[in-house]
């Protein structure tokens, strides 16, 4: 009778998500069960079985591998079985280093069947070509994968396993998010206290103070069976409302490829330039309106300071310099609130003059020169519309006027080529005309085509900028109307109505003291009447 040699066997499976499909060969079970035969067919005995099922094999760090190489530190087995080579892993470096290396060191045999690899036997020369072509075959589906995420995210499908904070996936499109209604209340909330002035430490501090829960914690109020353990209480940070009011998804963006994906052999994910992010513009339903998104971040990104109340200064982010442009700075003197050109105050003389303002006379004519427009806009709109118009000189009207009437010229012009030149080919046909004449003529006749194809395209261009500049008229004076009651002026009105406010310098006057205080209205800038 064969006297079979003593072997305590780890027969190690492992199934990732690019071998599903492969066939049955390839399942967990039957690579147990053709496994435990072979083992057993030879008399040696099963110690246990390790199972890394969904896991790639281009990463070692794989719970049951490792709980198996736990056991043969400890000598609990001496030799590990598996399918084929590919099963042990991908990573042709990592693989040889297991199965030439470290196995042998420590006298456990390694036997892949399929592939005929027995460390006990000397003949195992193709074992590390069979693990550089694993390796290739893996680099080659990761390549695939990344191409085919890559492709979806450019269609604006959303790719993450968690929605953000105010959305859930759709129920019937996992790839595409729908409005959380709870959430979205509080994303609301939180843009419209920052454009009102507050700071993100005192949002975040409301926010906590109320007891709403994290972006996290509502997360796991609304998907319990996503988190396998409960999660910490976590707080409000203000990196988090920042990172929210700064997120274009809320007005209805889709943005991904922020990092850079986990590529072959799990390289480290890397945050890439703003410029190479994947954007795809209104994907799925905004929670906050373009202008309030764009307000918030003319107020990120305004150099501005706030009171020791976490508030914003009134006019941060819209006072300025009429001679330098640097925004004026706040200051408070003997209970006086003014501004000042921040380069004369960083610079000197040398560099600018004071421009000095006081805040409360600032407020006043600012807040008089919005009701005034917004009581013209109410008595007589059709009125206000027509200074308006005379102020530009009618240019508007006059301009698309003319436009129109060349770009009409245009396509007569262009049609009546197409007839000239179906009849130069006629003639050409007959022999009323060389071949050299129909040749040069068509050519003369194509240029002047394509000349007149490209200014009718810059017509057209014109004339709709020219129609925007007078539907920006209409939205304007929809939007002052509103305030012809306004009794004090706040950060909300201004970020409506006002695109930047300047400041002269002071100059007397037969003795008077005068400062030029310009209003650069949003749709249609500076308006004098």
């Amino acid at each position: 009778m064969k006297k079979h040699e003593q072997y305590n066997v780890g027969i190690y499976c492992r199934l990732s998500k690019d071998d599903i499909g492969s066939g049955d060969s390839s399942s967990i079970t039957s690579q147990k069960t053709m496994r435990e035969k072979h083992v057993r067919d030879n008399g040696w005995t099963v110690f246990d079985f390790y199972v890394d099922d969904g896991y790639t094999g281009t990463n070692f760090n794989r719970p049951d591998f490792q709980r198996m190489i736990d056991d043969v530190e400890a000598g609990k087995i001496n030799m590990v079985v598996v399918k084929d080579l590919s099963r042990l892993g991908r990573n042709y470096i990592m693989t040889g280093q297991y199965t030439e290396i470290y196995f042998p060191d420590r006298g456990v045999r390694f036997v892949a069947l399929n592939d005929g690899i027995d460390t006990k036997n000397s003949d195992n020369d193709i074992a590390p070509f069979k693990n550089i072509l694993n390796e290739m075959y893996s680099k080659d589906i990761s390549k695939k994968v990344r191409s085919a995420v890559r492709a979806k995210k450019q269609n604006g499908e959303f790719l993450s396993n968690r929605a953000p904070y105010g959305y859930m996936k759709d129920p019937s499109n996992k790839n595409r998010l729908v409005i959380e209604e709870s959430g979205a209340a509080v994303v609301m909330r939180i843009f419209e206290m920052c454009a009102s002035g507050h700071g993100t430490p005192y949002i975040a501090k409301v926010l906590n103070k109320e007891g709403l829960l994290s972006p996290r914690n509502h997360h796991e109020k609304l998907c319990p069976a996503y988190y396998k353990t409960p999660q910490l209480q976590y707080a409000w940070t203000p990196e988090t409302i920042h990172q929210m009011l700064r997120s274009r998804i809320y007005k209805g963006d889709m943005v991904q490829g922020i990092y850079e994906c986990a590529r072959f052999k799990r390289t480290p994910s890397k945050r890439k330039p703003s410029e190479e992010w994947i954007i795809t513009p209104s994907t799925h339903e905004p929670i906050i309106s373009e202008d309030l998104w764009n307000y918030v971040q003319k107020c990120l990104d305004s150099r501005k300071r706030v009171l020791r109340s976490n508030e914003m200064q009134l006019f941060a982010g819209f006072i300025k310099c009429a001679d330098c442009g640097y925004a004026l700075a706040y200051a408070r003197r003997y209970g006086t609130e003014y501004y000042s050109c921040g380069l004369y105050r960083r610079k000197g003389l040398d560099h600018c003059t004071q421009h000095y303002m006081n805040k409360q006379v600032l407020a006043k004519v600012v807040l008089d020169d919005i009701r005034r427009y917004a009581r013209m806009a109410q008595e007589d709109t059709d009125g206000l519309v027509s200074k308006l118009a005379a102020l530009n000189g009618n240019k508007e009207e006059k301009q698309i006027y003319a436009y129109t009437e060349e770009l009409k010229a245009a396509e007569t012009r262009f049609s009546e080529l197409d007839r000239i030149m179906e009849q130069l080919y006629e003639d050409k046909v007959v022999g009323e005309l060389s071949d050299n004449r129909y040749r040069k003529l068509s050519e003369k006749y194509e240029a002047e085509q394509t000349a007149l194809e490209k200014r009718r395209e810059v017509l057209r261009v014109e004339i709709e900028l020219l129609n925007m500049s007078k539907r920006d008229t209409s939205e304007w004076l929809e939007l002052i109307r509103n305030y012809a009651d306004l009794q004090e002026l706040d950060r909300i009105v201004l970020g409506e109505l006002v695109e930047k406010i300047t400041i002269g310098e002071a100059q007397i006057i037969d003795g008077v003291k005068n400062i030029e205080i310009t209003i650069y209205y949003r749709f249609v800038g500076v308006v004098r009447l």
